[in-house]
């Protein structure tokens, strides 16, 4: 997004970095912007590194190699405030287009991966374009925004809009330098706006996600992290008790129809800028998952939401430094390494054999005399 904006200045920031860090002892190996498809794919090799789908496991009960119960690798859903990431690995299904397709040879097996990074629809950029269409049925410099809670009322310029290249369709000349957004609390209205900013009225390929843009049948279970974790758990709807999709958007509807002065009296500690924006977030995300991905309330159920994994964050840097440092080998080692499960086991056993040896010798070394008259 910077590049977009101001590649100078990108640039620049690069060129710092790289002035920087080349003052430390490491091989540093140059700064850059890494591409949406690589950000989707490292967040992809992240997930499934953390989780052990690349590797094989031992059984510590027979001691014996064994593959996974399920090596089917997890599907990335990534989610920023500029953009967002699909990844996954599509079953018997051939990637129609080439540029979403890459190709990764991890433990001795082949991944065909689907990625694609859709720019400008970040949640942070998707609610500045919204802002930017409907500002332009505003009366009066006025309008009510479905998104934001009833009695929530905050005054823009009219200028924040059009500084990010993601409102350009939206541009247009306005007879007002501000405008004001009354919150009006409503799910469905305010879901009906999002949906305007996907286009889904052409499709090059087979099937699309959104804006021409090729998407392959979901397959498998999904981990869905970054932003879509932080609303989702903020709105109280990633524990198991809520599992069906109905129940999710019945608890994102109510929470946007809470008036403002509620909620800023409920969650006093989270600053207004964001709290104001929670209503707008989950009801982007549930329009982009349903609507822009297609899940259905059958596939919702192979969504999980994640923060952490093994103490780890979920994301692309993770993925991006196996992949630069080849901590990921292209094939199987010979010998697979000792789970933790197992070497506890092993080093158990190995000290209950050592000390039952100790035992029997003990009690051979001090038997009676006569005892070993009676063996001669």
């Amino acid at each position: 997004m910077l590049r977009l904006q101001n590649k100078e200045q990108a640039d620049s920031v690069l060129s710092g970095v790289t002035k920087s860090l080349s003052n430390y002892p490491f091989d540093f190996q140059g700064a850059r912007i890494i591409t949406g498809q690589e950000e989707g794919a490292y967040g992809w090799i992240t997930i499934n590194y953390l989780l052990g789908k690349f590797t094989q496991k031992l059984s510590w009960l027979s001691l014996i190699q064994r593959k996974s119960d399920n090596q089917e690798t997890f599907g990335a859903l990534d989610l920023g405030g500029a953009s967002t990431q699909i990844t996954f690995v599509p079953q018997n299904q051939t990637i129609e287009s080439p540029d979403n397709a890459l190709q990764f040879r991890l433990y001795g097996k082949d991944y065909s991966v689907y990625t694609h990074s859709f720019l400008c629809y970040g949640k942070d950029q998707a609610l500045l374009q919204k802002l930017a269409k409907d500002i332009q049925v505003a009366r009066n410099g006025t309008f009510k925004d479905p998104c934001f809670h009833p009695g929530y009322k905050k005054v823009m310029n009219v200028s924040v809009l059009y500084k990010t290249p993601c409102t350009k369709r939206f541009k247009t000349t306005l007879p007002l330098q501000q405008f004001e957004i009354q919150g009006s609390g409503d799910y469905q209205q305010c879901r009906a706006s999002i949906l305007e900013l996907f286009n889904t009225s052409e499709c090059p390929y087979s099937r699309c996600a959104f804006n021409g843009i090729f998407l392959p049948p979901l397959q498998g279970d999904f981990r869905a992290f970054s932003a879509f974790y932080f609303v989702m758990n903020f709105l109280n709807v990633t524990s198991e008790k809520v599992s069906s999709l109905e129940k999710v958007i019945e608890m994102v509807e109510n929470f946007c129809s809470r008036p403002w002065q509620e909620i800023k009296t409920s969650f006093a500690r989270v600053k207004e800028r964001y709290l104001s924006e929670y209503c707008f977030s989950g009801t982007y995300i549930l329009a982009l998952l349903l609507e822009g991905y297609h899940f259905t309330a059958d596939s919702w159920e192979h969504i999980q939401f994640i923060g952490k994994i093994q103490d780890s964050d979920a994301g692309w840097t993770l993925g991006y430094m196996l992949n630069l440092t080849n901590m990921i080998p292209a094939e199987q080692p010979l010998s697979a390494p000792l789970s933790h499960a197992t070497y506890v086991f092993l080093m158990v056993l190995f000290s209950l054999i050592l000390v039952a040896a100790v035992v029997i010798g003990l009690l051979l070394f001090h038997k009676p005399s006569y005892f070993w008259k009676e063996m001669v």
